[in-house]
């Protein structure tokens, strides 16, 4: 008799283990899809991240290209001003920057 009961149980323990391996299955995939999604958001904080102090790097490298292009300019002014000041009585001088034109090659033409 307490074979015939093993046996009458066994169905019903079969469709307990079944049951609780389905919620075990749910609760792994819910923690899983948990753990995508944060992974998934931190890629992208870091991506941004990166985007940003690409921008930053590229501003501050314009920024002092800029300044030493004003500098520039500044310290011919102020030459250019100095000059002015001597040579106030007689005449103006202006300084400027002559803008090289690139040498022409020849052209040839081949017919």
């Amino acid at each position: 008799m307490n074979e015939e009961n093993q046996f009458d149980n066994d169905p019903e323990r079969t469709l307990i283990t079944l049951e609780q391996l389905s919620q075990t299955i749910e609760v792994m995939t819910s923690v899983v899809n948990r753990l995508r999604k944060h992974l998934s958001e931190q890629l992208k904080a870091q991506i941004e991240t990166q985007r940003q102090e690409r921008l930053e790097k590229e501003k501050t490298s314009l920024e002092s290209e800029q300044n030493q292009g004003s500098d520039s300019i500044e310290s011919k002014q102020n030459l250019g001003s100095g000059q002015q000041q001597k040579d106030k009585d007689g005449f103006v001088i202006e300084i400027r920057q002559q803008e090289n034109d690139p040498a022409r090659k020849n052209t040839k033409i081949l017919h």
